[in-house]
This record gives structure tokens, C-alpha cells and sequence, in this order.
């Protein structure tokens, strides 16, 4: 019986690993994929397989076409593995028009986006790049027309308290308790450049890549997101 035991044991097949899930970092303007080397080696050190874009963020409805590239990319590569992306500032635009416009958010598990201007910064009015990202635009009122966040990708939404903009979408969203970046110094204006390289920035990706909302969870009806209204207090 012994020897029995041990052929019907060597019979079995090996049990497969699941695929890594693979994560997708969208950079800010004029960024690149440098600073986000750092971000990317501790997400890999998690069991997470990270890609960097080296997006420019100058072309805000053609670099979507090079997310959605490179997604389904994965997708084959890696077949059953998830993809979630992490857009940091601009690039949460750029990230989110792939969702909403190039059928992204059939696909996508997770959204992340950092400091990102859901619907728009004065702060983008007048640039020579990016300027699509200014309020009121025809990019941005095609963008935010209808629910943010319709298709089966969940939302997550990180951000500084000194931010210009709140982050917030219509529809179904994390929204992460805001960040003390860089406290006690006094507001120097680069909060929102360091933020990837802050390790709470870094904790709030990793809790949200696994699905832990470390803050409230909003449900805001289509329309009732404006400009104005997400900018923070003091920045009216």
C-alpha cells in the first residue's frame, strides 16, 4: 500500500503559482521614468512585476494609445495575471482616458491615481504642453461626461493635503485619508513633486493594489463634480 501511495503521489501534477499581477506606472509631466525607479523595484520586492512608461505627458489623447500598447502587451504575456495602473498627476489623466475612452476599464483590476487633477488645474492654463488639462477644456468635459468610474476597474484616488486639486470622480471611488507630506516644513511647493518618493505615498499604493481602501469609499452621482469644487480650500 505504501508503494502505491507514493506512485499515485508522483502521478499528480505540480500545482501552478498564480501569474504575478502586474502594475503599470503612468509618470507626471515631463517626469519620465526615472524617479519612478525606486517605486517600481519596491512594488517588484512585493511579488508585483512593474513597468515605468517613459511618457512625456505632453500629448494627452495620444499617449493613452501607448498605455493601452502596452497593457494588452501584458495581457499576453502574462495570460490571468492582473493589470493595475498608477497615474501620477498627469498621467492619471492620460491613464484615466485609456479606461474611459479606449475601453481600459474592461480590462484594468485596479486605478490609482496620485495627485491627479480629475477635472482640471489652473495650474495647466496657458502651458505649452499639457494645456488640455486646464478647466473647462473640450478634453476635460469629454472626459468627465457621464460616471468617472463605469466598467469593472476599481478606483483609488491618493493625494497630499496640499494639493491643488481633491482627485475626486463620480461614480464608485476610494478616496485615500490625504497624505502629510513633508510635515512639519513649511508648504514649499514641492509636495506634489516628492510624492514618489514618499513611503506613506508608497504604503497607500501598496494597500490599494490589494484592495484596501485606507480611507472612505464614495459613490457620487454623475454631474455633481465641477471644477471649482475640487479645488482645495484656500485654493479657490
Amino acid at each position: 500500500m505504501a508503494c502505491a501511495s507514493i506512485v499515485a503521489t508522483a502521478a499528480m501534477p505540480a500545482a501552478q503559482s498564480a501569474p504575478a499581477p502586474q502594475v503599470v506606472i503612468v509618470p507626471g509631466q515631463t517626469f519620465g521614468a526615472l524617479p519612478y525607479q525606486p517605486l517600481a523595484q519596491h512594488l517588484d520586492s512585493l511579488g508585483y512585476r512593474t513597468t515605468v512608461l517613459d511618457l512625456p505627458g505632453h500629448d494627452l489623447r495620444g499617449e493613452p494609445a501607448r498605455i493601452a500598447a502596452t497593457v494588452n502587451r501584458l495581457r499576453a504575456q502574462h495570460p490571468g495575471a492582473s493589470v493595475s495602473l498608477i497615474g501620477h498627476s498627469i498621467g492619471g489623466l492620460t491613464a484615466r482616458w485609456y479606461l474611459d475612452q479606449l475601453g481600459g476599464n474592461r480590462v484594468v483590476d485596479k486605478y490609482i491615481a496620485i495627485g491627479t487633477p480629475q477635472y482640471g488645474s489652473p495650474g495647466a492654463c496657458g502651458q505649452e504642453f499639457g494645456a488640455e488639462a486646464c478647466p473647462g477644456t473640450p478634453y476635460l468635459r469629454q472626459l468627465n461626461a457621464g460616471i468617472n468610474t463605469a466598467g469593472t476597474t476599481q478606483y483609488f484616488d491618493i493625494r497630499n493635503e496640499r494639493e491643488w486639486v481633491d482627485g475626486h470622480l463620480t461614480g464608485r471611488q476610494c478616496r485615500v485619508t490625504p497624505i502629510r507630506d513633508l510635515q512639519p516644513l513649511p508648504d514649499v511647493g514641492l509636495e506634489h513633486t516628492a510624492e514618489p518618493f514618499d513611503p506613506e505615498v508608497w504604503q497607500a499604493i501598496t494597500d490599494s493594489l490589494a484592495g484596501k481602501c485606507d480611507g472612505v469609499i464614495a459613490n457620487q452621482p454623475a454631474g455633481s463634480i465641477t471644477a471649482q469644487s475640487s479645488l482645495y480650500p484656500g485654493r479657490r
